[in-house]
């Protein structure tokens, strides 16, 4: 395999010339390959391993949300480095910020930051959104505890038990075992209204 093949390839968005110049010049000397797009034109994201888009020029608004769905590190290139720029900057989805003037150094750098902050990014959401589950399985817990302590007229720690060891026996979780018992009391209840 030729080493074209295993290089990132970046995406470089809306830069104006001579940032672009510079940018292309660093990118060559870590090795790195580039495609240069403008104002939202048609973009492979099959093969990106991350974006820098010029803040000061920036006009590729459903590109860079192609970019963000896809969970791309994107890159934000400035002049200057006030609070509105870096504002922008995180209204975009970027993960770092690549000061001007350019140098081989800081790309690197910003490039393996952007890529971290990303995996963390990542990583964080994705724990966000196993405990909304696990957040929300909690309350067809409580509701299958106080059905089981009305059916069998019991307390709270019994009813929780006897759940527990249900889900146990038939090796399934507190929430599906908890699903289970409210979905056949549920249907129970609708068959004792037909007959």
């Amino acid at each position: 395999m030729n080493s074209h093949v295993l290089s990132p390839h970046l995406l470089l968005v809306d830069c104006e010339a001579r940032s672009l110049a510079m940018l292309l010049k660093s990118l060559d000397r870590l090795g790195l390959r580039s495609e240069t797009v403008y104002l939202d034109s048609p973009a492979a994201l099959d093969n990106v391993s991350g974006v820098i888009v010029e803040l000061d020029h920036f006009n590729s608004d459903r590109l860079l949300a192609r970019v963000r769905g896809a969970g791309i590190p994107i890159i934000a290139m400035t002049h200057h480095q006030t609070l509105s720029q870096i504002q922008r900057a995180i209204s975009l989805g970027a993960t770092a910020i690549l000061n001007k003037p350019i140098t081989q150094s800081m790309v690197y750098t910003t490039l393996a930051m952007a890529k971290e902050l990303r995996q963390q990014t990542q990583s964080l959401e994705t724990a966000n959104h196993e405990l909304a589950r696990r957040l929300e399985s909690q309350g067809v817990v409580s509701r299958a505890v106080a059905r089981l302590m009305v059916t069998l007229s019991c307390d709270e720690t019994q009813a929780y038990e006897r759940l527990r060891s249900h889900a146990m026996e038939q090796q399934l979780t507190l929430g599906h075992a908890a699903e289970r018992l409210l979905q056949t009391d549920s249907e129970r209840w609708r068959q004792r209204g037909h007959s």
